[in-house]
């Protein structure tokens, strides 16, 4: 079901993006010769016009072939509609169909995040409850005034009703000097924090508190691997009681021993499960709580404006983090370990669209949206054989007022090429020892 699910979004995805393509094409009186979903042989084909569309055996990629698209494989006794032909067209036409690809994939977000709203969102509960800090979340010395328990009213001019005034805040305006003023045991008190210099991601910074019962555990980690299941209360490490989340990180980190005893509570039958850290090991085991959650609705107006706004947010976060990555590949600075985390294969993809497909809907409905902005993105950099590449080509080609040569285009096909394989074979290396 995994491999299903992840062949049809694949599918979905790269017909949507050589749609693009098409579309442009036809609009620029190109003759389009074949219009094809994946590669090897053909499932099936029909003819629509002068057209022949077609589904291949291997849904991981497609194209439109056009007609003089490459003038140097064009042989002697085919014909060529010198109107219609891609080759012959003006500049800003040949952008605008190789434009027209990325530009559907990064089309989709706009058009399948009203689903998702209309469907209606899970939000943890605690976002309309009072700011008071469960647990600081970094080790650094400027939070060591701010005491548990205590509740946030503002920051600079800022007032803080709940936890959702305090993440709608925009990052500029954490990212300097602030006066945040708190309350604890009843008296209000005032602190300035620098985070203009050296800025820290304040967000994350505090959370509420929060259940003992554990929500989520990840994969291969200690929890996972010493049978710690999804609903487990944790009563007692150590024989110190746990009431809250941040007990256990609390007790984890300030013990003197490397054995930890867990006193478990499971489908009310009490467990116990022993880990033992090693020296060097950072004491986290891979859990995160339950976060009981409201589903709220939206009208179709409302639908709209948070989908466009969620939209841009969307493609600019994943922009700079794929501009970022790319930035590693060719820095003196990067590093191997962080570069591993950030690719994915084919294999991970698929693991994640079953995962996504066991949550429901509007996981589904997101994992298509952030693969399709990927996608789109990623055919828009400047690299050969990629859309980003030929636009790159045209670009140049239209400064200089002449064709750039063949052999050189083919030159640096060949650098695209085993740059784009390289990737792959990086990145599906990473899915198998990840897996």
């Amino acid at each position: 079901m995994t491999i299903i699910i992840f062949l049809l979004i694949i599918s979905f995805l790269i017909f949507v993006h050589e749609l693009g393509h098409l579309l442009a094409a036809k609009w620029a009186n190109v003759k389009v010769e074949n219009f094809s979903i994946g590669f090897g042989p053909k499932l099936f084909k029909f003819n629509i016009g002068e057209t022949e569309y077609s589904l291949s055996l291997l849904p991981l990629g497609g194209y439109v072939k056009m007609q003089g698209e490459h003038v140097n494989e064009i042989s002697d006794n085919e014909s060529i509609d010198p109107e219609r032909s891609f080759d012959n067209l003006p500049i800003y036409k040949k952008q605008i169909i190789l434009f027209a690809g990325p530009l559907m994939n990064l089309i989709i977000p706009f058009l399948l995040f009203p689903l998702i709203f209309i469907n209606g969102i899970d939000s943890p509960k605690y976002l309309e409850d009072k700011m008071v800090i469960g647990s600081i979340n970094i080790e650094d010395s400027r939070f060591n005034e701010f005491e548990l328990d205590s509740e946030l009213i503002s920051i600079n001019d800022i007032k803080i009703n709940d936890w959702n005034d305090f993440f709608n805040i925009n990052n500029n305006e954490l990212n300097k000097k602030l006066n945040i003023g708190y309350i604890n045991n009843g008296k209000v008190f005032y602190k300035d924090f620098d985070n203009s210099f050296d800025s820290i991601n304040f967000k994350n910074a505090f959370s509420p508190n929060l259940t003992n019962e554990i929500g989520k555990i990840l994969n291969n980690s200690l929890a996972y691997k010493n049978g710690f299941k999804v609903g487990d209360k944790i009563l007692k490490i150590n024989n110190q009681k746990v009431t809250k989340w941040q007990d256990i990180k609390n007790i984890l980190i300030n013990s003197n021993t490397n054995l930890f005893n867990f006193d478990i509570l499971r489908d009310n039958k009490f467990v116990k499960i022993p880990i033992n850290f090693k020296n060097s090991q950072e004491r986290i085991i891979g859990v995160s709580p339950v976060i009981p959650t409201n589903t709220k609705e939206f009208t179709i107006k409302e639908a709209l404006k948070n989908s466009f706004n969620q939209s841009i947010k969307s493609i600019n976060l994943i922009f700079f983090g794929i501009t970022d990555i790319f930035s590693k590949l060719f820095s003196s600075e990067s590093n191997l370990s962080e570069l591993k985390k950030s690719l994915a294969g084919p294999i991970a993809i698929a693991k994640y669209s079953g995962e996504a497909a066991e949550k429901g809907f509007n996981s589904v409905i997101q994992f298509i949206i952030i693969i399709s902005i990927n996608l789109g993105i990623i055919n828009l950099l400047p690299i050969p054989l990629l859309d980003g590449g030929h636009i790159v080509i045209n670009t140049i080609e239209s400064l200089i007022g002449r064709r750039i040569k063949p052999n050189i285009i083919g030159f640096f096909n060949k650098i695209g090429f085993a740059l784009l394989i390289s990737l792959m074979i990086f990145a599906i290396y990473n899915d198998i020892v990840n897996f």
